[in-house]
């Protein structure tokens, strides 16, 4: 576990750029296993004839690696990718001068442009591949001396050199399509986080709107939810001054023990005639009244319908053992009284009130 932290902490790349964090992988890769193999080598070359010069040879690329390891972790693959193509190179050149042996030396050019391939950018790998073709010459040079028992220098780097151009070929091909990959592939993933970005702010912007007219709804329910309740007390208020002025608007007299005087005035609709039936009515049962003076002086017009409401007036203050008279009738109001037919024939009509206390008085008193 902590083996894997270690190998997760080595291959951290410092860089927003994802192309430029898979070439520090890379070359932190490739340097890594390279810098192994030295270490592997100076501890074998301990038991062979010579090991001073290997270990001479192969330590200033075991610092210069991990100098490339730093500078890719930092996040400069490019100059990290150069130093390591440029110690292999440096390997390659020294390795046969040192050991006076060329062999298949020039082969292994291909290496720092393999190297490229994944490290580079197109444009730097080409300055790679010249790279690789100077040292190769430089190879060239130094080694002409040498004598060969393999095929010809000439024929070893000839083919050396057919192969290395048919490899920068095809690898610079890989490279810029790779490449254009990549740019396609970045550009896409800032499309999508510009997507993201721009979902993301139309989403707060919704929920805020959202949230806004939540807000707006439960303030308006709320003042609704006010309204009604003012309303439900106007309402009741306005029954009870109804209920009010139903009372002031019937004031029931009582003149005497038994005797009740009801001025009545206005006009009646429904509702009034109806109210002023049962508050009569409750009136004669309450005082056990047995004349009921109805003055209807104020009534300017009397219809059919509360032509109706005086004959049942009169009927049911009779069953309650009432006598009930009328004061003040106008002409209109006769008018009324007389279509009953002969229901209201009985019924005594008086000039004013005073006239009407003074004859019920003496009925009072002489019963």
């Amino acid at each position: 576990m902590r083996l894997k932290a270690l190998l997760a902490l080595l291959f951290r790349i410092k860089h927003a750029d994802a192309n430029i964090r898979r070439r520090g992988k890379a070359i932190v890769g490739i340097t890594f296993f390279l810098v192994c193999c030295v270490v592997l080598i100076s501890l074998l070359s301990i038991f062979a004839a010579g090991w001073r010069e290997t270990a001479v040879l192969v330590s200033p690329f075991g610092i210069l690696g991990l100098a490339a390891i730093g500078l890719a972790r930092r996040g400069s693959a490019n100059s990290g990718a150069g130093l390591l193509i440029a110690i292999t190179l440096i390997a390659l050149v020294a390795a046969p001068v040192l050991s006076n042996r060329v062999a298949f030396t020039p082969f292994f050019f291909l290496l720092p442009i393999l190297i490229g391939f994944v490290t580079l950018s197109p444009r730097g790998l080409l300055v790679a591949s010249a790279a690789s073709f100077a040292a190769l010459g430089l190879l060239a040079g130094l080694t002409r001396d040498i004598p060969q028992s393999l095929p010809q220098n000439a024929e070893v780097y000839g083919l050396a050199s057919t192969l290395l151009v048919i490899i920068i070929g095809l690898g610079y091909v890989g490279s810029r399509t790779t490449q254009q990959a990549i740019h396609a592939m970045n550009l896409a993933q800032q499309r999508s986080l510009e997507l993201t970005a721009t979902l993301q702010t139309e989403r707060d912007q919704l929920s805020q709107r959202v949230a806004e007219s939540t807000q707006e709804l439960r303030q308006n329910l709320v003042n609704s939810q006010h309204l009604i309740e003012q309303q439900a007390q106007l309402l009741a208020e306005n029954d009870q001054q109804r209920s009010t002025i139903r009372a002031l608007s019937l004031p029931i007299l009582p003149l005497h023990q038994q005797m009740l005087l009801v001025p009545l005035i206005g006009t009646f609709d429904q509702e009034r005639l109806h109210d002023i039936q049962q508050q009569l009515l409750a009136a004669v049962g309450s005082y056990r009244a047995k004349i009921l003076l109805l003055d209807l002086t104020g009534v300017a017009v009397l219809d059919y319908a509360g032509a109706a409401m005086l004959q049942r007036i009169v009927q049911a203050s009779s069953l309650l053992g009432a006598v009930v008279a009328f004061i003040g009738v106008r002409p209109e109001a006769a008018q009324a009284l007389v279509s009953m037919g002969n229901e209201l024939d009985k019924v005594a009509v008086f000039r004013d009130l005073q006239a009407a206390i003074q004859q019920h008085s003496r009925l009072l008193f002489k019963s």
